[in-house]
């Protein structure tokens, strides 16, 4: 008997890809819910109503992978996109499932959404660079301004002034994994 032996990267994917999924679909599947199983790990909602689907002739000569242009309604973590997003990179991924129509409501129907995280609007140097600006300043505490991006799914924002963030990033050694090797450092 002998014993397979698989070469190569591992894939946690399950399912099928988007064009296997509204191929067999009549109009193409507009309308239908779908979900990405990458992300069902998520206590809240995600999933994608198919708004759009652009079919284009596929020569797999030139390309094997067969992919597709979906134009879709984008819920991530509870909180819907408030633009059509298109999937075209990533649907050829086998990662995708069909939402049987008896199953819809209860993704519509969950209200959870991903809580708000509030971040300290001001954070310290890392160590090295906090002894140069104390040399050369003479500010004992220096502290740095933080930039965040904001976006539709993002729900972190910078805390206001008197706030208290949910939470604090420090510069630092963190848990060494043998504390014995950074005696007498900093």
């Amino acid at each position: 008997m002998s014993v397979v032996k698989y070469i190569g990267r591992t894939t946690d994917f399950r399912g099928k890809t988007l064009w296997e999924i509204v191929g067999n679909l009549r109009d193409f599947g507009v309308g239908r819910l779908v979900i990405r199983n990458k992300f069902q790990r998520y206590e809240e909602p995600c999933y994608m109503r198919i708004l759009k689907v652009e079919v284009t002739p596929h020569d797999p000569a030139k390309d094997p992978i067969r992919k597709v242009a979906v134009t879709v309604e984008k819920t991530w973590r509870g909180i819907v996109n408030p633009n059509p997003v298109t999937i075209y990179r990533t649907s050829y991924k086998p990662d995708y499932e069909l939402v049987p129509k008896e199953d819809e409501t209860k993704y519509l129907n969950n209200t959870n959404k991903i809580s708000e995280q509030i971040l300290a609007n001001k954070i310290e140097f890392p160590p090295l660079f906090r002894e140069y600006i104390r040399e050369e300043t003479g500010i004992q505490e220096p502290t740095m301004k933080v930039h965040h991006k904001q976006t539709h799914n993002k729900q972190t924002r910078l805390a206001k002034e008197g706030e208290k963030p949910t939470i604090e990033c420090t510069m630092g050694l963190g848990t060494p994994a043998s504390p014995k090797l950074y005696e007498g450092v900093l």
